[in-house]
């Protein structure tokens, strides 16, 4: 019988061996595969915080962008409200034009245009008596009166010269010319 528990210890250390073999085989397939996976997850890891990255990196410009336009924008809202309180304080000066000085503006205008005297000039109440005692000036009107300025009618033609019309009618021209005055950069 020993022989044949010879082959049969023979047979189980190959069994054995051929065990250890596939076990060993096993475990460097296992090795293999455990570390393509770990370098598959780590390029995939690689790639994902790249791609976070350059998100991250957008939205911040898209941020940084945003606000310099808020800011931009808010700048010239306000510019805009100061040169609106440059012209409303024109106006309002203008509007307090001292008798003297109201008289030299209205003769100054009306020696620019042609007139055939058949005009009535609609002046400011509180100037009246000022402009009726002052000559060559065409026939005031005694029942209408403006704000400011003047109006000068001639039948169905209406030309107004009222502090308000006129400063309106130059802001656009002059607008720019304050701009740049008020805000150098």
């Amino acid at each position: 019988m020993s022989n044949l528990e010879n082959l049969i210890n023979k047979i189980l250390e190959d069994a054995r061996i051929e065990a250890d073999r596939i076990m060993e085989e096993s475990a460097k397939t296992n090795k293999n595969i455990l570390e393509s996976k770990i370098s598959e997850a780590n390029e995939k890891k690689k790639k994902i915080l790249e791609k976070a990255a350059n998100e991250a990196t957008m939205i911040k410009d898209r941020i940084v962008s945003n606000a310099e336009l808020k800011v931009r924008d808010e700048k010239l809202k306000i510019k805009q409200e100061i040169i609106d309180k440059v012209f409303d304080l024109a106006k309002k000066r203008l509007k307090e034009l001292t008798e003297d000085e109201y008289i030299k503006f209205l003769t100054n205008n009306l020696k620019s245009m042609n007139l055939k005297g058949t005009e009535i000039l609609i002046v400011p109440e509180n100037m009246k008596a000022k402009v009726k005692s002052a000559e060559s000036l065409p026939k005031i009107s005694d029942d209408e009166t403006v704000d400011s300025g003047f109006i000068l009618k001639d039948g169905d033609v209406t030309i107004n010269f009222s502090i308000d019309s006129l400063v309106d009618y130059l802001r656009e021209e002059l607008e720019a010319v304050i701009a740049q005055h008020l805000f150098k950069e």
